[in-house]
């Protein structure tokens, strides 16, 4: 979509949200989005979203609403998804709540699931440290103890109480575990020091470079637009002046 297209879309939906959820007493105002940042990739970061080059299939969008004493833009866990839509007469009760202790993110939450269960196949909430192992080599992430800790060690069972403390402990191996069988390698600088850091060091500079050119633009045409809008408003207010009759008509 476009920029446009994004932003209409996001406010008719939030604005819904918004009104629904609204606590007694509050002022009932619209949503609007003041600016939007989206995570970078490459860059591994979030930057500001200027162009819709900038977006993809399945990336991640942040909104943020213009400064108001009525709401904190202050960071906050992510509620999970609904699997319902609301309505006028009331929101209903999640369909599932995050419960895995010390997981509070619903992301990261669902990633651990996933993996967990790509690798119990047999359905068990339990594997074996051997069959986790497998899975790690599989996709060539190291098993070693400077990447797991002591569960380097360990044998016989993993369970999926196991697999939630290791998951809190180690989020950036869930990550690469659900994110390696999708295709994605994206981490393997992390892992491997002796990888192209070089590579890596220009694949960033350029993408810091194509973000100053979508500002460029972003700006510019923004510039255009506020120009266009001045000298229509002040056709209009010259046109109302000499109007016969208007207030401001000069005898």
């Amino acid at each position: 979509p476009t920029l446009s297209e994004l932003i209409i879309a996001a406010e008719a939906h939030f604005d819904k949200e918004q009104r629904i959820r609204r606590p007694a007493g509050f002022a009932d105002q619209a949503y609007k989005c003041q600016s939007a940042q989206v995570y970078d990739d490459v860059l591994l970061r979030w930057v500001d979203l200027f162009s819709a080059a900038q977006l993809k299939n399945g990336g991640q969008v942040w909104l943020f609403q213009p400064e108001s004493y009525q709401h904190s833009e202050l960071p906050g866990s992510i509620p999970p998804a609904k699997y319902s839509p609301e309505s006028w007469l009331g929101s209903p009760a999640r369909a599932r709540a995050v419960t895995e202790a010390g997981i509070r993110d619903p992301v990261a939450s669902e990633k651990l699931r996933s993996v967990f269960y790509n690798i119990d196949t047999a359905g068990a909430r339990a594997v074996s440290y051997d069959a986790l192992k497998d899975y790690f080599l599989k996709y060539d992430i190291p098993w070693t103890r400077a990447q797991i800790g002591d569960y380097y060690d360990r044998t016989g069972l993993m369970t999926y109480d196991d697999w939630v403390s290791f998951a809190a402990r180690y989020p950036y191996v869930v990550d690469s575990l659900y994110y390696r069988p999708r295709g994605s390698y994206l981490d393997r600088a992390y892992y491997a020091t002796t990888l192209a850091e070089a590579e890596l060091s220009v694949r960033c500079a350029r993408r810091e470079a194509e973000i100053r050119s979508y500002y460029t633009s972003y700006s510019a045409e923004r510039a255009r637009l506020d120009a266009d809008y001045r000298a229509r408003q002040a056709a209009a207010d010259a046109a109302l002046m000499y109007r016969p009759y208007s207030p401001r008509y000069g005898y």
